[in-house]
Parts: C-alpha cells; structure tokens; sequence
C-alpha cells in the first residue's frame, strides 16, 4: 500500500512542479510552490515510516549535494523535513554511538541533535560546528561553554552547541533510542514517567555504517591502547556490543573484543580493536579525521609519521 502512496505523492509532485514552472502569475506559482513542498513533505514523512536508508538513497530522498536550512531558522520544526546530505547522517550515526544525543522536543513534532565535548577537545567540537554550518544545520551562534560541579566538587568545563529542530530527524532517535518506564515516589503519586536511553541499531548499521561515521565515532570516543584501540562504550548493554564486534568483522573484517572496566564495582564495558586490525581500522578511518585529532592512531597513522619525519629534517 505504501509504494502506491509513494507514486500517487510522486506524480502530485511532478503535476506541481509544472504548475510552477509554467505559472503565469504570482497566485499561480504560489499553488505550484506550496503544493510541491507538501507533497515532499508528505514524501519525507513516508520514508521515515517505510523506507530503509538504502532505499531513499535510491529513490534520492538524501541529496550529495549541499542544501542549506539557515531560512527555515524561524519555522516550525514538521516544517523543516530535508532533504539531507549523505554524509550528514553518517556524521549523525558516528555521533550517536559515541558522545552525541539526539533530543526530541515539542512532544515529538522534531528532533534536534546536541554535540559537548571537554573544553580540550575545542577544536574538534568546532570542526563539527563548522560542518554543520556549512551546510545549513545550525545557527551562527557560536558555540556555548559551560561548567558543571561533578562529584568530591570537581569542576568540568566543556563546549556545546545543537542543531536546528527537524521533523526528519524523528526517524534517526526512534532507531537508537528507546523509552524506558520509570516509576517515581509517592511525592509524586506514583504516575510513571519515562526517559529514553541510547541503543545500537544493529540491523541499520550493517547497511549504514561507513567509514565517515567510524572516524567520527573514534574521534568521538576512541584512544591507543597498547597495540591497539579503545571505543568507550559505557553507555551500551554487553549483548548491544557483542553485536557490533559481528558487525565490525563482517563489514570490515576487524577483530574486536570487549573489555571489563570496573567503577565502584559496577561494571562497564569498552570495545577494544586488537593488534592484527589496528593498521586496517587507522586505514579506513583516517582519510576522514581531523588531523589534529589523528595522534590517537599512534604510530598507525600515515599523518603523524610525515609530521615526524619533517621535524627531524
């Protein structure tokens, strides 16, 4: 039923779009306008529903070429659907398994995504400001810092900054994202209430994840350890790993396993890439890092070693 929808909102997008292209006057270009921004909206919203990244690939619902939102600033968030560029949701993809949040606002009508890092790590976080703002995803307003008082009152100073609001974002937090049932106190007469915590969408990232968003998840999360890597991966489930070391071997063919690190006698996990994959991993991923983030690959990376290697001469 959904593909007849699909065709039925395609043609009407064709019939306005001729409507537009050939209007002899201003109220008949506005026809053809406004119904061709409904239609892919509608579109849009059919693909987020049915349709597997691939397939808009395919039927070019995400565009390669840059488009730019910095106009719709001011609408509603149902409003602004896309398209997006590729290489946006992979920056997307890579931020989620690592430090990224997606939040939804407005009882749901968007989704926006919300990027901090350590106040040492600024440059990659303006790197992926300026990325995002290059290509229309946030405001021009910079960056903010800001402090937090952790535990035995140490202070954390850090930098953030959000996208925009999209409506086509709803799609990307209902895959990695899941709503948990919380039982409050009597205070507050045990309605429940409930928060959404993080999940690996192992089935979309076997088709999904490429080597743009493993470079931002490393940058994001990753370190030399030993001979090899580390990805912190606290906030996933021991099981959500095993699956991504399948899938890292499968679409990658890198070796992992998974390492115990006990806080306070919890126990959280990291994803560790051993020694025979640590050339592979730095080789894929390093044509897509940020060069001054490139010292966690260590001595596997082409980079450090010609800055090395002109130092000396």
């Amino acid at each position: 039923m959904h593909i007849q929808r699909f065709f039925s909102y395609l043609s009407a997008f064709a019939g306005f779009m001729l409507i537009l292209v050939t209007g002899g006057n201003y109220f008949v270009l506005f026809v053809g306008w406004e119904g061709e921004l409904n239609c892919l909206k509608w579109i849009l919203n059919l693909s987020n529903e049915y349709l597997t990244l691939n397939e808009c690939k395919i039927l070019g619902l995400f565009l390669i070429s840059k488009r730019s939102f910095h106009i719709e600033g001011k609408i509603n968030s149902n409003k602004r659907i896309g398209p997006h560029n590729e290489d946006i949701i992979q920056v997307i993809i890579g931020s989620l398994l690592g430090d990224g949040n997606l939040e939804k606002r407005n009882k749901g009508i968007g989704t926006r995504l919300i990027i901090e890092q350590t106040n040492k790590n600024v440059e990659y976080l303006m790197w992926l400001y300026n990325y995002f703002y290059k290509q229309g995803y946030c405001s021009s307003l910079k960056p903010k810092l800001f402090k937090r008082i952790k535990k035995n009152n140490t202070v954390y100073f850090g930098v953030k900054f959000n996208t925009y609001t999209f409506s086509s974002f709803n799609f990307i937090h209902d895959l990695f994202y899941k709503f948990k049932e919380q039982v409050c106190s009597r205070l507050c007469q045990e309605k429940q209430h409930g928060k959404y915590i993080k999940i690996v969408p192992i089935s979309f990232l076997y088709e999904n994840l490429n080597p743009l968003a493993l470079a931002v998840w490393f940058m994001d999360d990753g370190s030399k350890l030993g001979s090899g890597f580390k990805i912190a991966s606290n906030c996933f489930e021991f099981s959500e790993l095993e699956e991504l070391c399948k899938l890292l071997l499968e679409k990658y063919n890198l070796n992992c396993n998974i390492h115990n690190n006990k806080v306070k006698g919890k126990s959280t996990w990291t994803l560790y890439i051993k020694k025979n994959s640590a050339k592979s991993f730095a080789n894929i991923i390093e044509p897509f890092m940020l060069n001054s983030m490139k010292y966690k690959l260590g001595i596997y990376s082409q980079y450090n070693k010609v800055k090395k290697t002109t130092i000396c001469n």
